[in-house]
């Protein structure tokens, strides 16, 4: 099913083409839009897609949210011309979070590759439910560098 949605933007409005799905097969290859996935009766995921590749629709927003089947956040992603991509120096590209909404880990990409984050973050933080941190990893372009904390 395929909707026109109009969404604010600053001081006007986007029109957004909004297809539900059920398979990802449905997805046109060069789609340009919001997709929704359905399974066992509620969204599992949203998707934001530019020209058939995941990209983020705005700097706070990610391309990716992965939701629980009680319609909690799992995960998301920043994505930038369908690459995965820190969206600020602050902020990773991927998250995901325990059940109860608290942060479980964090991972830092810049185009694609795991890199430790431009404000001096490891790349791959985790923490335990307790709020400690469980391990942090370092890399520098994609490669696991010597300075892990576990």
């Amino acid at each position: 099913m395929e909707l026109i949605d109009l969404i604010p933007n600053a001081m006007s409005f986007r029109v957004i083409t909004t297809i539900d799905i059920e398979d990802e097969a449905e997805i046109p290859v060069d789609f340009t839009g919001r997709v929704r996935r359905h399974a066992g009766g509620s969204v599992s995921y949203v998707a934001w897609y530019r020209d058939g590749q995941l990209h983020n629709p705005g700097r706070q927003y990610p391309a990716y949210r992965r939701f629980r089947p009680d319609g909690k956040l799992k995960y998301e992603l920043f994505y930038t011309h369908g690459l995965l991509h820190d969206p600020t120096a602050s902020r990773p590209a991927a998250r995901g979070f325990f059940a109860d909404g608290e942060v479980h880990y964090e991972e830092r990409y810049w185009a694609g590759k795991r890199q430790d984050g431009r404000d001096g973050s490891p790349a791959i933080r985790k923490w335990r439910n307790d709020g400690s941190v469980r391990h942090e990893l370092r890399y520098m372009d994609g490669r696991r560098t010597a300075d892990d904390v576990h």
